[in-house]
């Protein structure tokens, strides 16, 4: 059974953030070590506060669950540059086969998860340690100052974001202009694979998916190493994952 390190914040809803990845990865068949960087109180009904974990206790953390065998690491919400440099240093301290990074800036309830000099540390410190990083199309185009909303910009938006020196990047296109959803994945290499898949009607009021999608991927590549099938795979998911979710709108 594959075991994987969840990095992130909590969510008082359940809806998301280290809950989400949890459940996601023991719904697929594999079990989970858990570190969690802040406590925020948030819902349906929007988002009320956030606390980051101080450092030495998400030190501690992570000092306890070295001694264990993680095949992968899922990393969320950081929400200071403190602990960006902790979790880095930690990464730069273990060998792990697999590393997903999903860039959470901001809650789908509308809190702010991050502060303002994240950023910069981010780009310095974190990403190039990553295997595969997953940022939607906001995130994308605020980590890297541009402002694509159509497909036909995706891969320029890709090829910025690679220089930061992740292996690869998946860019989700939930948030594009487009009848359907394309997500981008593209290599250092300049490979690239698209990923078209029906809108699901109210699909974006379902929280956490991002989330879900990126410890799905986790868990998909610890089993079967190959990150194209691996990301095919936790689309599908979370994809029956939304259809279940969302809920018709009463007008």
């Amino acid at each position: 059974m594959p075991n994987l390190l969840v990095i992130g914040g909590s969510d008082s809803s359940g809806g998301a953030g280290v809950s989400a990845d949890i459940q996601t990865i023991h719904h697929l068949g594999g079990s989970s070590s858990l570190c969690v960087t802040a406590v925020t109180a948030q819902g349906p009904r929007g988002f009320f506060q956030s606390h980051a974990i101080p450092g030495s206790i998400l030190q501690a953390q992570l000092e306890s669950i070295r001694e264990q065998s993680i095949d992968g690491i899922k990393i969320g919400m950081l929400p200071n540059t403190e602990s960006i440099d902790i979790v880095a240093a930690f990464l730069n301290s273990v060998s792990s086969p697999f590393v997903i990074i999903d860039p959470v800036l901001k809650s789908s309830s509308g809190g702010t998860l991050c502060s303002d000099d994240c950023v910069s540390s981010f780009k310095k410190n974190l990403f190039s340690l990553a295997t595969l990083i997953t940022p939607n199309l906001d995130e994308a185009n605020f980590l890297t100052q541009e402002s694509c909303s159509q497909y036909e910009g995706v891969p320029k938006l890709a090829e910025k974001f690679l220089t930061y020196g992740s292996d690869a990047v998946l860019i989700k296109g939930g948030h594009l202009e487009s009848s359907d959803c394309k997500d981008f994945l593209m290599f250092q290499d300049g490979t690239v694979k698209s990923f078209v898949h029906d809108r699901i009607l109210n699909g974006t009021d379902v929280r956490g998916t991002g989330c879900r999608l990126a410890s799905a991927i986790a868990y998909y590549f610890v089993c079967n190493k190959n990150l194209t099938l691996s990301i095919d795979n936790a689309i599908d998911h979370i994809n029956e994952y939304i259809a279940r979710k969302a809920v018709p709108r009463i007008i």
